[in-house]
């Protein structure tokens, strides 16, 4: 039987097929090289996406980061973000002053409304998405030319590549969810840092190469004060560099590797700012051979997800210490070993296309290096706060489609014709799939209620989905779920506290007290376990003060001010009871002690004002005030307050400027205007007056409307 030879012509029955799909690739090759519509193509992908998303309320993380956290109401806390971390009362080390700005140009752009948060964070991934296009472009042609094949398509392979990384549904966590927003943040000016760094390097005048690498290495900074998972972008330009940047001359090699470890230096002193913590005391800590087996299975976690990414939920879990108690629970858990199993096959299979010698090898290394740069460092190997989470892989992910890519370059020609259709159809599943995800963040009873069906029942659930129940008022049903989470996990304080809070609300004093008073031996250990404990005793105070116990109430909360000194919600209760004793000046101290200590607490300053102003201190209440309005640009309280303490003092001139500055903050409060009219009463301007009493009720018949 006489053999073709490879480098023989196709039979001719084959040419009008070949040289229709040559010219097909060649109109996507062009296709794909023009910007603007490669843009335009993800700005559309990701509004079809994550659409549903855009009308979600706040959620979890949310209600403080975008809620609660006083460091993004006003630009002068531009320089106090860095010397925080991102989470204010927690055991973790989060530090993130980027994000903290992002949510800082969030609030004097969109006033607080969560749909714009939404949108900045599908721009935030489409721009993302985009210069990943464009990173891949420049990358990319040396690879596939390197075992002597064409780059003619790389274009078209950049751009599949980040159009799945951009629609995948493994990517919610990190967009529709406005507090994990950190990911795309650090990407965006990570892939930004590395476009100017090889500009930098192509540059004919020293200047314009200057120009580039001070630029590049202001972005990557940026990325670094983002997240800390940018560091693995250091790691990935460096490795890039030394491994598949041949044109790369040994001197640029070194000074890119100096300029990273002065990026280095630079990020390690901006995170030494904050002050330390003390970790949180572990319950359960695997050994080694159990955190070798955890990485297998997220590792066959993540790739199922990534190729079929059905069974998407937060508080993902791989492990359950009691599983070796009996066979039964064993069991119950052996979706996890079937996860290690997985990850070992996916491990191995790797490894054997790695060493597949065919066209697009380079660019199976690439994505196999990249993969494994990224995924170390959250395998389990190393201490973690979670065993997995689908927000993770978002860097992953890109050396895992990278690597999938260079699987389609090694088959014949018409396999990647088949495989780029299959991607193509994928491309949709993906959309659609990122889109029913996405209505998962409408709201937090919904988020919380899917995420439990899909199997996330954890105790950080079951607390936030109750505490949605108690905040509506809905204490029957708060309590039934909170008492089910006392049965499945009766060694999680916090639900404890949780339910004794729950009692309290509903006016079941004795009954919440068990729950709120833990032995003291327990005390230490759960404050060192659990943050936010001090909650169980602002609800025992609660307690005793309505059984009409008000100095005990005192006493509870003094005790508790010198355990936890940086907590405002105890200052504030024991100062609210002191006001209600008639005895404001009591209250004074303490207050403006921990005014003093935190500048930047807006409802300090406020109470604080409040307090001087009950005691007769007009002058200090005003000085309070003045502090309070330049910690949130669209607060109209101080500046309302100022203009009533002023007008109470005869200075009608003064109050209504500050009146009106009031108004310039929020234009829509009916109330703001009642006190608009009383200070123009008082200056003799009753027209004006009126105008201000119909605009009050104006805006209160839009609202009641509303």
């Amino acid at each position: 039987m006489t053999s073709i030879p490879l480098a023989s012509s196709p039979p001719r029955s084959l040419l009008p097929n070949l040289q229709k799909g040559e010219e097909v690739a060649d109109w996507m090759d062009r296709w794909c090289q023009r910007k603007l519509l490669v843009f335009l193509l993800f700005l559309a992908a990701t509004v079809l996406a994550y659409g549903p998303a855009l009308g979600g309320s706040l959620i979890w993380d949310d209600t403080y980061l975008v809620g609660d956290n006083p460091f993004f109401k006003s630009p002068v806390f531009g320089w106090e973000v860095f010397r925080h971390y991102l989470f204010f009362e927690s055991f973790s080390t989060y530090y993130r002053p980027v994000q903290n700005l992002s949510y800082m140009f969030d609030y004097w752009l969109w006033r607080g409304n969560p749909t714009g948060y939404h949108l900045t964070n599908l721009l935030l991934h489409c721009g993302s998405g985009f210069l990943l296009y464009l990173l891949l472009r420049r990358l990319l042609p040396a690879l596939l030319e390197r075992a002597g094949g064409s780059s003619r398509r790389s274009s078209v392979a950049a751009l599949l590549v980040a159009l799945v990384w951009l629609v995948h549904p493994i990517h919610n966590a990190a967009v529709a969810y406005i507090a994990g927003r950190a990911d795309s943040l650090a990407s965006w000016f990570a892939l930004s840092a590395w476009l100017m760094a090889l500009r930098a390097q192509t540059g004919e005048r020293r200047g314009t190469r200057t120009a580039w690498s001070v630029a590049a290495a202001a972005s990557m900074l940026l990325a670094l004060c983002s997240k800390e998972i940018a560091l693995l972008w250091l790691v990935l330009f460096v490795a890039h560099q030394w491994v598949f940047e041949r044109q790369a001359s040994q001197r640029a090699r070194l000074i890119a590797v100096g300029a990273v470890l002065g990026l280095v230096a630079v990020y390690a002193f901006l995170h030494s700012l904050p002050a330390p913590r003390a970790p949180m005391a572990e319950s359960w800590k695997p050994a080694l051979p159990a955190r070798t087996l955890l990485m297998f299975r997220a590792l066959g976690d993540y790739a199922g997800l990534i190729v079929f990414p059905g069974d998407l939920h937060m508080e993902r879990t791989l492990s359950n210490p009691e599983v070796q108690q009996s066979a039964a629970l064993w069991r119950t858990h052996s979706r996890g070993e079937w996860l290690a199993v997985l990850g070992l096959l996916v491990m191995l299979g790797s490894v054997w296309l790695c060493r597949w010698r065919a066209p697009g090898r380079a660019v199976r290394w690439l994505g196999a290096g990249w993969f494994v740069i990224a995924f170390l460092p959250i395998s389990n190997l190393f201490p973690l706060n979670a065993e997995v989470a689908e927000h993770w892989i978002y860097l992953a992910s890109i050396g895992a489609l990278l690597f999938a890519a260079g699987c389609i370059l090694g088959l014949p020609q018409r396999g990647r014709v088949f495989a780029v259709g299959l991607v193509a159809l994928a491309i949709l599943a993906f959309t659609v799939r990122t889109a029913v995800r996405s209505a998962d963040w409408v709201d937090a009873e919904t988020f919380y209620t899917r995420t439990m069906a899909a199997g996330g029942v954890t105790p950080r659930i079951v607390i936030t989905l109750a505490s949605v129940y108690g905040q509506r008022g809905d204490f029957a049903r708060q309590e039934q779920l909170l008492r089910k989470g006392i049965e499945r996990y009766p060694a999680y304080t916090p639900i404890r506290i949780s339910l004794g809070i729950c009692l309290t609300r509903q006016g079941r004093g004795v009954e919440a007290e068990t729950l709120l008073q833990p032995p003291r031996e327990d005390a230490a250990l759960t404050a060192s376990r659990f943050p936010r404990t001090w909650n169980a005793t602002l609800g025992l105070a609660r307690v005793r003060y309505e059984a009409h116990q008000t100095d005990e109430a005192l006493a509870i909360l003094e005790e508790a001010q010198t355990r936890f000194p940086e907590t405002w919600e105890l200052v504030k209760y024991a100062s609210e009871l002191r006001v209600q004793m008639q005895r404001p000046a009591e209250a004074l101290p303490a207050t403006e002690r921990f005014a003093a200590r935190h500048w930047w607490h807006l409802d300090s300053w406020l109470t604080l004002a409040t307090l001087r102003a009950a005691c007769g201190q007009d002058e200090a209440a005003i000085a309070a005030l003045q502090q309070a309005s330049r910690l949130d640009i669209y607060e109209p309280q101080a500046h309302a307050a100022i203009a009533q303490l002023e007008l109470v003092r005869g200075q009608s001139a003064a109050a209504l400027d500050a009146q009106l500055e009031a108004l310039t903050r929020a234009p829509g409060q009916p109330s703001l205007y009642l006190g608009l009219a009383r200070i123009l009463e008082s200056l003799g301007r009753k027209p004006e007056a009126d105008a201000a009493i119909r605009k009050a009720q104006l805006l209160a018949s839009e609202a009641r409307k509303s």
